[in-house]
């Protein structure tokens, strides 16, 4: 048994039935394990779940710094694929599921650690946006279109689990052009 495959599956039960409805045991049963084996890795189920939160801000971040080093891509097309990496809902789905879980609807318990973690993971995306919109955009409108890329952001993750992906599309292409109008 190792430390991975544990994250993997708590990932997995996490995201499809939060925090509270998650049990040890569960978790243990879907890795082959007794319960009391998880304590070699974890030692407790909060921190086995914030260490899976931490590797879900680190997949998030990692996939946005793969567009944002993309040296053929610039300006617009490179906030745009931003954009539509960090829509992308499709890819990863119990990630996302969790990320959105975690986020939304935060373990009491965990609400301040979650919230702390959730702000650095804002600062380091805002960091990746702002090295592609300092070059077009004036300050005011950067943070206009920061603000306005999370608002978009938030309400497509909602959006995604309630259309189909045609419907769901077409709102997410929506959202962008709404959303690059701001840099006219």
């Amino acid at each position: 048994m190792t430390k991975k495959l544990v994250k993997e599956v708590a990932l997995a039960i996490f995201a499809e039935k939060g925090y509270d409805g998650t049990a040890l045991s569960e978790i243990a049963k879907a890795v082959g394990i007794k319960t009391p084996s998880l304590y070699a890795h974890f030692p407790s189920k909060e921190a086995l779940f914030l260490e899976v939160y931490q590797d879900s801000i680190h997949t998030e971040l990692h996939e946005l710094q793969q567009v944002s080093q993309n040296e053929s891509l610039v300006g617009e097309e490179k906030l745009q694929k931003l954009f539509f990496t960090a829509t992308d809902f499709s890819s990863n789905p119990d990630e996302k599921k969790f990320f959105q879980r975690a986020v939304f609807y935060p373990p009491k318990s965990l609400f301040l650690e979650l919230k702390e973690a959730t702000r650095t993971y804002e600062q380091l995306t805002n960091d990746i946006l702002r090295e592609t919109l300092e070059d077009i955009v004036a300050e005011a409108t950067l943070l206009r279109w920061m603000h306005v890329f999370y608002a978009l952001l938030d309400g497509l993750s909602v959006e995604h689990g309630i259309y189909d992906e045609a419907e769901f599309e077409l709102r997410r292409e929506s959202a962008w052009e709404v959303l690059a109008s701001l840099l006219k």
